[in-house]
């Protein structure tokens, strides 16, 4: 008999003179066969669906290694650990009932381990982004002004006193500059784009008749006799330094 047969290779294996190892029974139902070619189909269909499973597994396995790292824990099934699980294998009759056919069977395990791949998958996706995410603000925060982004860091309690222009003649514009950089910056910034902005009107000192007439302004005025750069001459304000930048 089957429990006879297993009694002894358990007293052979625990041999206190020469203990080869334990012995565990896996306990598996009676289930249901059907024919012999749906067997036969069935066991073709078997080696597929265990490469598949277990590749899953081990991607779970890799994932933990490379999350947790030096921190990670042995995986368990259900909490209980793996090779404990298997020692004291109980097959689950309500997510498995045994009366229903093998394929059937084997199409449940397999959409629910497919299921917990795309759990994986949507997991890792989202850890990602939030790596990224985390990323990016370590960035803003710790580096200088010259690499983040200024409208991170122009807060309103920054710019509250700070006298803005966003008209069509006026902008502000804040700019990030190395600190080594600064003194060229300062002596360079109101010649910057010098052949960019026309100045000036008619000559009136010619044509003092024509003082304040209609036809001396708009289009036909050439007020491009000076030119100039577009920078407001002392509109240069400092608004927040870092130990690298302005």
């Amino acid at each position: 008999a089957p429990e006879n047969s297993f009694r002894k290779l358990q007293n052979a294996a625990a041999c206190p003179s020469a203990p080869y190892g334990e012995m565990f029974k896996l306990e598996v139902p009676s289930l249901m066969v059907g024919t012999l070619d749906s067997l036969m189909n069935l066991s073709d269909d078997l080696g597929k669906t265990d490469s598949i499973i277990e590749s899953i597994v081990r991607k779970v396995e890799k994932s933990s290694m490379e999350l947790a790292g030096k921190k990670a824990t042995k995986l368990t099934v259900g909490g209980v650990p793996s090779t404990r699980y298997i020692q004291q294998f109980a097959w689950d009759y309500a997510k498995y009932p045994n009366r229903r056919p093998l394929k059937e069977l084997v199409s449940l395990i397999s959409s629910g381990v497919s299921a917990i791949d795309e759990e994986l998958k949507q997991l890792s996706n989202s850890y990602g982004d939030k790596q990224a995410a985390l990323q990016d603000a370590k960035r803003k925060k710790g580096g200088n002004l010259t690499t983040v982004d200024l409208n991170d860091v122009l807060e309103e309690k920054v710019v509250k006193n700070l006298k803005i222009f966003d008209t069509e003649y006026l902008k502000t514009v804040f700019v990030a500059v190395s600190k080594n950089q600064v003194e060229v910056f300062e002596n360079e910034i109101y010649v910057l784009g010098g052949e960019l902005v026309g100045y000036g009107g008619p000559d009136w000192s010619g044509m003092p008749h024509g003082l304040g007439q209609p036809q001396n302004f708009g289009s036909q005025v050439d007020r491009h006799q000076k030119k100039g750069s577009p920078v407001v001459p002392g509109s240069l304000e400092k608004v927040m330094e870092d130990n690298d930048s302005v």
